[in-house]
């Protein structure tokens, strides 16, 4: 996706997004703000607002499963946004999101190893207000 909207991709993220597509579902674990911050965008514009299963916690942290694929859509948009792409959103928290996924994503070995586990990744980042309230 290198160059794509003027993203600077990293020289990994082919190599990622081919492990990726070979899992069959991915775990994510990260509040229900980040993931609705974090799951659209990229040139051509992509939106993950269906992944294979989205389940919520009275702590208002949700559990997202993506297929393999969903996963390779997932890391584009991250990339895109975290990368400098022309029309990139909440590019810290992209960002923060692909530093915590991309290291699960490289351990992957191809192909996965039969009844091997989901890929999990929780990510306890604080996600700040789209506007800020006047001051008082």
């Amino acid at each position: 996706m290198t160059g794509a909207g003027c993203t600077v991709s990293p020289k990994e993220q082919g190599d990622r997004e081919r492990k990726a597509a070979s899992v069959q579902v991915f775990k994510l674990h990260m509040t229900k703000d980040l993931w609705t911050r974090t799951n659209s965008g990229g040139s051509p514009k992509k939106n993950l607002d269906k992944p294979k299963s989205l389940t919520e916690d009275p702590s208002g942290m949700v559990t997202i499963e993506l297929t393999g694929p969903q996963m390779v859509d997932y890391l584009q948009i991250l990339d895109y946004n975290a990368h400098g792409g022309a029309s990139a959103r909440d590019e810290p928290l992209a960002a923060t999101v692909y530093d915590a996924v991309t290291p699960v994503v490289d351990q992957i070995r191809t192909p996965p190893v039969p009844g091997a586990p989901a890929p999990e990744v929780t990510i306890h980042a604080a996600v700040a207000p789209t506007t800020s309230a006047p001051p008082k």
